[in-house]
């Protein structure tokens, strides 16, 4: 089924459900992603590293995973169902035809179409996640025509503000400590080898849709762009991974950890929630949304090893 028959669907629902209602229970989806080959072993194909599920619940939601490689059907019931939408970080190929790129892509899709439809439910896109929503927005082909070269890895850095960036969604609410905090002190961790920058930004007209909230440099001196936010829609992208700082504890990659770190990281997956509160989908019934939550797996090491501490729930 073509992804513009969503819009005709989600209008009959939006008018049955109510769209500007609001919910005090929201379910945030976290799409999954491919297993590199090597790590591939017990049947195992997808994971989402627990981290995420644990930042979501912290900051008020229940989490359920969102499936790779699913049908058109899939996809249409998961975002009719849930509240918000987490693209986590890690590094995936783009362009594999059925992985985490591809379902993404079909998420953003329906996102949009349920907001032109009257349901606003947002997406939160970290690292990776920043990534694709800017490679999805510039309608890329290879990740190259978007993404650059860059060193930021295990590297904790403060946020270079850009002006009007405290009249966003995503900042106008949040205190002058935490803004202090951001602006200030090294508690954003940053773990990639690719950025935006603003040339490849502007090349692509993303500046047209999208507002530059922060900029960063990475350890050659390269700036590249650590947040943004749609101009119209309720998208968040963070180069940087927020929930790390209260729940990843690997001691070589330089993770912040102290009380102002964590608190300052919250703040982003606070916004998550509030923004995933004010619509009211949900499951059919009670029994289909514990059926869906990640309380029914277990996370595992991901490595085998306890020193880096990395626990994902994996998927068949």
């Amino acid at each position: 089924m073509r992804i513009s028959a969503v819009l005709s669907l989600t209008m009959a629902m939006v008018t049955l459900m109510g769209g500007s209602e609001g919910t005090n229970r929201p379910i945030v989806g976290i799409l999954a992603q491919e297993l590199p080959w090597i790590l591939r072993v017990f049947g195992r194909t997808s994971f989402v590293p627990a981290s995420y599920v644990e930042a979501v619940e912290a900051s008020g939601a229940r989490a359920v995973p969102i499936f790779i490689n699913q049908t058109m059907d899939y996809y249409r019931h998961m975002m009719t169902s849930i509240n918000g939408v987490v693209f986590p970080g890690g590094g995936t190929d783009f362009s594999a035809p059925h992985g985490y790129a591809a379902a993404g892509r079909i998420i953003m899709d329906i996102a949009q179409q349920l907001q032109d439809s009257g349901v606003s439910i947002p997406i939160l896109g970290v690292c990776q996640g920043f990534q694709l929503l800017m490679y999805l927005s510039a309608n890329s082909t290879s990740e190259g025509y978007i993404l650059v070269g860059c060193n930021a890895t295990d590297v904790a850095l403060p946020l270079d503000f850009r002006p009007g960036f405290n009249r966003s969604s995503l900042f106008k609410r949040a205190s002058d400590e935490i803004i202090e905090i951001l602006q200030n002190l090294p508690v954003t961790s940053n773990h990639h080898r690719f950025c935006v920058t603003e040339k490849t930004f502007k090349s692509h007209g993303l500046q047209k849709s999208w507002q530059v909230l922060s900029t960063n440099r990475d350890v050659n001196g390269m700036e590249f762009i650590s947040s943004v936010e749609h101009y119209r829609r309720p998208f968040v992208g963070l180069q940087f991974h927020p929930e790390v700082n209260a729940f990843k504890w690997n001691p070589v990659q330089g993770n912040p950890h102290s009380h102002k770190a964590i608190l300052s990281a919250r703040h982003f997956y606070d916004w998550l929630v509030e923004k995933s509160r004010a619509n009211n989908q949900s499951f059919s019934n009670l029994q289909e949304e514990h059926n869906s939550l990640f309380s029914n797996y277990c996370p595992d090491l991901m490595h085998g090893n306890t020193v880096d501490e990395y626990r994902a729930y994996f998927f068949y």
